[in-house]
């Protein structure tokens, strides 16, 4: 039997919000998320970005971090970093040794914990251990009701909002930003990235009620330069609150993130009497796999754009990166994802698609052939085939620079075939 079946049995796409389950769960864990001091960061896309560099720039001064992310690519471990690091597989053991038997408790009367609320209890067990001073949190799905909020963070972090998650969150903006809007709390700091007007309203007026200092970062749109490395890899060089910066995350996306993510290291900088120099200089060493990540000797760029805004985003940063270049794009996507809006952006950019039905894990992927009849209206000469993830990365690499896209779970599957060769 597998040690963590008793975790996965609840289904890694299982989704039931609200928090009295977790409540309860570090309720009789001894509630170790008040022994802890959070950034807590929610948003449609870029919010693990913005938390690895805000990471980055807090151990750059000396400050030992937690960080909690998901969903992880390969390992379960990968959800879990503690300065900078992934957790130890024993480490992680021994934490789940503590949360299991109360799951286990939870469920005999049934009251069962879901996968993303069991993780976050072992996030919050691990880190009261390890004690780190400052834990980076990144919401999983919305904000009011995630489980994540729980906490009573040093600031709160919303990076963009757009439609997501429908189903759930509501089928507006202005309902999915009062969604995010839930992780703001009394008179903690609110940081938000760049929104569209009506988003910007909800977020606006739930900080006024709440008496939460709101700051607004615009896009950022100062001088940057591109410095082109060997095997396709790009990176950027950009003024961040004053300070030249060097970022090692490419596209257009990652300046923007790079900005909200320096101001909120000089909000910190001013609470807690550091260098924001020195935090700055760190972002240099920021790492996140599977965003706009080269793989030089496959000529391969993987990055997990899963929607419309994504997309859109992952186009204008192809065509910076690559000027003139087209690309062999490897994609599959859930079904219930705009697969019509994310290919109306990629189209332009194609030599051709290989559509891949990868596993989905219980969650429905979007069938090939409905991928090509979505295309058509925008490519309708491109040629398409359907293959395997591996088959697809098997034929690399190409002449031409392959794009793998569309879901950040085929990129985890994509990262671990190429990690066995």
């Amino acid at each position: 039997m597998m040690k963590y079946d008793w975790l996965e049995s609840a289904g890694f796409f299982t989704i039931d919000l609200g928090l009295d389950r977790v409540r309860e769960l570090l309720n009789r864990l001894g509630n170790p998320e008040k022994k802890l001091r959070f950034i807590h960061v929610a948003g449609s896309n870029g919010k693990g970005s913005v938390c690895t560099f805000v990471e980055n720039g807090l151990r750059g001064c000396g400050f030992s971090t937690g960080f909690y992310s998901s969903p992880h690519l390969i390992h379960l471990a990968e959800r879990y970093r503690i300065n900078g690091k992934v957790v130890e597989e024993e480490r992680l053991d021994s934490a789940a040794e503590v949360v299991r038997p109360v799951v286990e408790e939870m469920r005999a009367e049934g009251k069962a914990p879901t996968y993303f609320e069991m993780t976050t209890a072992l996030a919050l067990v691990l880190f009261e251990r390890e004690k780190p001073d400052f834990v980076v949190w990144e919401t999983g799905l919305g904000g009011r009701l995630d489980a994540t909020n729980v906490v009573q963070p040093l600031l709160s972090i919303i990076t963009g909002i757009s439609l997501e998650h429908t189903e759930y969150l509501g089928s507006t903006l202005v309902a999915i930003a009062r969604e995010k809007a839930g992780i703001i709390k009394d008179k903690v700091p609110v940081l938000c990235g760049p929104l569209k007007p009506e988003a910007l309203e909800v977020i606006r007026k739930v900080a006024a009620e709440r008496g939460a200092p709101l700051t607004v970062v615009p896009p950022y749109e100062g001088e940057f330069h591109l410095l082109r490395l060997p095997g396709g890899i790009v990176r950027q060089e950009l003024v961040l609150e004053g300070e030249k910066v060097r970022i090692p995350l490419p596209g257009v996306y990652q300046r923007n993130n790079a900005r909200l993510a320096a101001r909120a290291l000089a909000l910190l900088a001013e609470m807690e009497n550091f260098p924001l120099r020195k935090a700055l200089a760190a972002l240099e060493q920021a790492e996140w796999p599977a965003r706009m990540q080269v793989v030089p000797e496959r000529n391969l760029l993987i990055d997990g754009a899963h929607n419309p805004e994504g997309a859109e985003v992952l186009a204008r940063s192809l065509r910076e990166m690559y000027p003139g270049e087209k690309f062999h794009f490897i994609a599959g996507c859930f079904a219930d994802k705009n697969a019509s809006e994310v290919l109306r952006f990629l189209a332009p950019l194609a030599l051709d698609f290989r559509w891949i039905a990868f596993d989905g894990a219980g969650r429905a992927v979007c069938p090939p052939e409905q991928l090509s009849a979505l295309l058509k209206p925008y490519a309708p000469e491109c040629p398409t085939e359907c293959c395997s993830l591996e088959k697809a990365l098997a034929d690399l690499p190409r002449r031409e620079r392959s794009v793998l896209t569309g879901s950040l779970h085929m990129c985890g599957e994509a990262l671990e075939i190429l990690q066995r060769g």
